[in-house]
């Protein structure tokens, strides 16, 4: 192509690399012809070699199936196509094992940064493992942010899933339920143990029984199976306070299978605000986790420190209570 311009090499990558370097417009004209000309498109690993930038950023999803991480990968990538970087979704299947195999992936592909959207893990060797990995990361340049609670020392962009939880709990002891049951997410993760606590909070032993708390997977099938065993064990129930809105989704499955009248005679309320919930009928009543901003947020500053500047900070979001028709009072 430098032949074909009739300019030095060195002249071609100027151009090419728009170094800032004074070069005649005539002659910067020819080498972007010739570029056009050759279909000429850069080395990106060539180049990476030069200014040590990958302009790749991973971002490690708890479950791509999932639409919570969707609207925070969309986030992402509105930030990330702007400044020119790919972004590299990473799904970990909510298993920490396949997360730190991704961590290390990531560390040898030298990307730019790394999002941690998955949450963290209550299991303390995976926790130390996780942070070691996000420590090697960091020693390396490598830009990390958080979206939610990790045993790692990296900045967090997140909501205080504790006091929204909480929020939701009040909202639903307010409308006048007594008889509530819990769906509850995998107790191996930090964001389902912060979202129980802080229904915990709220509801005490009295009015809520070990045995009114039901486990399952953040999908709609965990949901529905969790709110059937809840169901079958009290029948007597009138809400359901689910800590994901897929699992509500499910809970919905269930209680029309069982001719329930949500929410005449049983309330179902989710959390994260996805379009799940938005879809479902009737609308779900749910906690509005901001994601879009969360990941957009997650971005833009990890893109600011990579530029030289300051540490990313951490924020704590709002996540306003979104009420919609599956909720309401108790039967009479």
């Amino acid at each position: 192509m430098a032949r074909r311009a009739g300019v030095s090499l060195s002249t071609a990558s100027r151009v090419l690399n728009d170094t800032g370097y004074p070069v005649a417009e005539a002659t910067r004209q020819r080498v972007l012809e010739a570029a056009h000309a050759l279909q000429y498109s850069p080395s990106v690993l060539a180049r990476a070699l030069v200014t040590r930038r990958t302009q790749i950023v991973g971002v490690i999803v708890g479950d791509v199936e999932d639409p919570y991480f969707a609207e925070i990968v969309r986030g992402v990538e509105d930030v990330a196509r702007k400044a020119g970087y790919l972004v590299i979704v990473c799904n970990a299947d909510r298993d920490p094992v396949t997360e730190l195999s991704y961590l290390q992936t990531l560390h040898d592909y030298r990307v730019d940064g790394v999002i941690l959207a998955a949450g963290g893990v209550t299991d303390a060797v995976q926790a130390a493992r996780h942070a070691d990995a996000v420590a090697r990361l960091e020693q390396q340049g490598t830009v990390v942010v958080a979206l939610a609670e990790v045993a790692a020392a990296a900045p967090c962009i997140t909501i205080d899933n504790r006091a929204a939880a909480a929020e939701m709990a009040r909202y639903v002891v307010g409308l006048g339920h007594r008889e509530i049951g819990v769906i509850a997410g995998p107790a191996t993760l930090t964001t389902s143990r912060a979202r129980l606590q802080g229904i915990r909070g709220v509801l005490d032993a009295d009015v809520l029984p070990e045995d009114r708390v039901m486990s399952g997977v953040f999908t709609a099938d965990g949901g529905e199976q969790a709110a059937q065993r809840l169901l079958d064990q009290h029948p007597s129930l009138t809400a359901l306070i689910c800590v994901n809105d897929q699992m509500a989704v499910g809970a919905l499955t269930a209680a029309h299978r069982r001719g329930l009248a949500v929410p005449e005679q049983l309330s179902i309320v989710g959390f994260g605000d996805t379009t799940a919930a938005r879809l479902s009928w009737p609308p779900l009543t749910t906690m509005s986790v901001p994601r879009h901003e969360m990941g957009a947020l997650a971005m833009t500053g990890l893109l600011e420190q990579l530029d030289g500047g300051p540490r990313v900070a951490s924020r704590v979001l709002t996540c306003p209570l979104r009420v919609r028709g599956s909720s309401g009072p108790p039967p009479a």
